[in-house]
C-alpha cells in the first residue's frame, strides 16, 4: 500500500499530537498551536491599521506631531478577541509566539530594533508575560532581540478592572526602565491590546527617560479606536 501526501501529512500531524497534545483553536488542527492559514484568514485582506498613539486615529496625527505610530493587526472583537482571552486567562502560552510571527510577517521596520514588551502587573496571577511571547514570535521574524526591560513600579489593577475614564489617568512614572539601555537600537512596544493608548505612553515615557528612542508599537488588536 502507498500512502498519498495527504496521508502522510495526517500521520505527522498525529504524531505531533501525540508527542505535543495541541491542536488549533480555530481549525482543529492536531500537533498546532495555531494554524499559519488560520491566522491569516483572521487579517481578511485588510492592510495594517496605523494609529496614533495619542488619540488612536489615523497616523500620521496632525493633532499630535510628536506621537509615535500604533500598528495593529486586527480588529479586536470575535476570534481575534478569543485568541487573546485564550492566551492570557486560558494559560495557553503556546498561542503567543505564533501571534508574533503573524505580526512579523506582516509589517517588518525598515531598520534593526528591539522588541520591548509591556511588562506584566505587579502581583501578577499568570505565571508569564503574554506580550513577551508576543514578542518572541515576532523577534523570530525580525531577527531582533525581544528583551524584558520595562516594570511597573507600583502594585496596579489590570486595564481590564478599570473604568475608561481611569484608564486613560495612568501616571506618567508608572514604568521605568530597567537596567542600561542600547542607544543604537529604537525600540517597539510590543502589547496584545491598545484600548486607550495610556499603557504604551507611558511606557514610551520610561524608554525616553533611561536615554532611548521609541520607533513605534505593535499590537495584536486595536480595542479603542474613535
Amino acid at each position: 500500500m502507498v500512502m498519498d501526501c495527504s496521508d502522510w501529512e495526517r500521520a505527522v500531524y498525529l504524531l505531533l499530537h501525540f508527542l505535543w497534545p495541541l491542536s488549533c483553536p480555530v481549525c482543529g488542527r492536531l500537533g498546532s498551536p495555531l494554524c499559519e492559514k488560520c491566522l491569516s484568514d483572521l487579517a481578511g485582506g485588510e492592510p495594517v491599521k496605523v494609529s496614533c498613539s495619542e488619540c488612536l486615529r489615523p497616523y500620521p496625527c496632525s493633532g499630535h506631531p510628536d506621537a509615535f505610530p500604533v500598528r495593529s493587526f486586527t480588529a479586536f472583537g470575535g476570534l481575534p478577541r478569543e485568541l487573546v482571552h485564550r492566551l492570557k486567562y486560558g494559560s495557553q502560552k503556546c498561542l503567543g509566539k505564533p501571534m508574533g510571527r503573524f505580526i512579523g510577517r506582516r509589517f517588518r521596520p525598515p531598520r534593526r530594533v528591539m522588541l520591548v514588551p509591556i511588562p506584566l502587573h505587579r502581583g501578577s496571577a499568570r505565571g508569564f508575560n503574554q506580550s513577551l511571547e508576543i514578542a518572541r514570535g515576532i523577534s523570530r521574524a525580525w531577527d531582533c532581540p525581544a528583551l524584558e526591560k520595562l516594570a511597573w513600579k507600583v502594585r496596579r489593577p489590570t486595564q481590564v478592572g478599570l473604568a475608561p475614564g481611569l484608564r486613560k489617568k495612568l501616571p506618567r512614572d508608572s514604568i521605568t526602565w530597567r537596567g542600561p539601555i542600547d542607544r543604537t537600537l529604537p525600540v517597539v512596544l510590543v502589547d496584545d491590546v491598545c484600548t486607550t493608548g495610556a499603557t504604551l505612553r507611558v511606557a514610551a515615557e520610561a524608554v525616553r527617560e533611561a536615554g532611548g528612542r521609541v520607533e513605534g508599537a505593535v499590537v495584536w488588536g486595536l480595542a479603542g479606536a474613535p
